[in-house]
């Protein structure tokens, strides 16, 4: 009885690879082109003469190249099959290398040190790799948008980092091998030396997306000083309008009256602006609400508000400035290109149902935007800080243990905020 099958190096390369890559999003025809290249790919070590150890590809007594070959191969499938960067390809394939070569290791230290048969260590490999994938899941169940955003792995830096330090182990270890022999010493070497890169490689991870973390509190704290700008703005156009009535109201005085009929009704519609701003029991969000208000007038877009602003007192001021503010100023920015100014109309809902709370916004949208991570794209053409306002968005969201979701279609635009409350 044996169970080499399971412990070919390149299933175990693929299994952790298609477990890093499963939130991608996945090409068109995503099971009609996984399935056959992955049943290819599985099958093809077997049907070569030699196998991994096909004469024609090896190089001295240890390095074969068909190792090489499977990896590069592993890679063709996670590009044929999900939409990703190279730089993400490169750095899913370093991770998954360093993985599985840090259990085969670990497996050979416990075979040498301890007096099992090669069916045991077999079975002690195979339970290895299910705990690594087992721990591998739980952490990017943690880390749920571990590279997705392609922000998050951009840096070349750290892509050339994690191939060179790979292949630096891999060809250490086979020379090691042809040099020395197999013994427990070169295996327990190369077991740490995995470890310690792949703690590198995903604390270089951590540091980024803390980077890109700081860079969004940056301009949250940026949003925040142009909100307070906004307020003194906003204040200055009641105030104008005050001073517009006051003159308005002597001159009553002096007109006839179908004058003072069409200017009764021309205040009537200037009052009504006010007394339709929301009063939704959350001084912050009736701030924010009124400023739209204003905003959405001055582009000709109607804003329908229900909302229930008691519900939010668990937010920080800044969050609802950010959260209520980025949501409406983009509705009412798409909604402005409407071309029939009958449907330029931005709806914003809130409900409370037991313990979920959500808010949702929707706004007319001719053109589907481009979706990136499940977020829609900016047209503005700032490629380093696409979408700016909607991941800070999602930031503040899964800040309050929410999840943020957006949806086109039919020439709609939805965008919905889901929080959990406990107790």
């Amino acid at each position: 009885m044996t169970l080499w099958f399971v412990n070919e190096f390149h299933i175990q390369i693929l299994a952790l690879e298609l477990l890093l890559c499963r939130k991608l999003p996945r090409r068109n025809g995503f099971w009609l082109r996984l399935l056959p290249l992955c049943a290819v790919y599985l099958a093809l070590p077997f049907l070569v003469p030699g196998g991994y150890i096909t004469p024609a590809l090896l190089l001295g007594n240890g390095f074969t190249a068909s190792f090489l070959i499977m990896i590069l191969l592993s890679a063709l499938i996670l590009w044929a099959s999900f939409e990703l960067s190279v730089k993400q390809l490169a750095f899913y394939c370093c991770v998954a290398h360093t993985v599985q070569h840090m259990v085969h290791c670990l497996s050979r230290v416990i075979w040498f040190l301890l007096p099992i048969g090669e069916l045991a260590s077999q079975i002690i490999e195979i339970a290895l790799m299910l705990t690594a994938l087992g721990f591998l899941y739980l952490f990017l169940k943690k880390n749920r948008r571990f590279g997705i955003d392609p922000t998050e792995i951009k840096s070349t830096q750290l892509i050339l980092f994690a191939v060179v330090s790979s292949v630096i182990v891999y060809v250490v270890s086979f020379w090691t091998n042809w040099n020395e022999g197999n013994n427990v010493g070169e295996q327990f070497f190369d077991f740490l030396s995995c470890v310690l890169l792949l703690v590198i490689l995903l604390d270089l991870f951590r540091f980024r997306k803390a980077e890109q973390e700081q860079m969004l509190l940056a301009r949250l704290l940026k949003q925040e000083q142009e909100q307070r700008e906004m307020s003194r703005a906003a204040v200055e156009v009641i105030n104008r309008k005050c001073h517009d009535l006051k003159h308005q109201i002597s001159a009553l005085r002096h007109q006839s009256e179908a004058d003072q009929e069409r200017s009764i009704s021309e205040l009537e519609s200037a009052i009504l602006l006010y007394d339709n701003l929301a009063k939704t029991g959350n001084d912050d969000l009736d701030i924010v609400l009124a400023e739209k208000s204003f905003f959405a007038e001055k582009l000709g877009v109607k804003l329908q508000c229900i909302v229930d602003g008691k519900a939010f007192s668990f937010m920080r001021t800044e969050d609802i400035c950010s959260l209520f503010g980025n949501a409406i100023d983009n509705a009412v920015e798409a909604a402005a290109k409407e071309p029939v100014a009958e449907r330029r109309i931005v709806m914003l809902h809130t409900a409370s149902r037991g313990n979920m709370l959500s808010i949702h916004v929707e706004n007319p949208c001719a053109v589907k935007p481009q979706f990136a991570d499940g977020l829609p794209m900016t047209s503005k053409g700032d490629t380093d800080y696409h979408g700016f306002g909607m991941r800070s968005m999602r930031y503040v969201a899964e800040k309050y243990g929410g999840v943020l979701t957006a949806v086109w279609e039919d020439g709609v635009f939805s965008l919905d905020v889901l929080f959990v409350q406990n107790g």
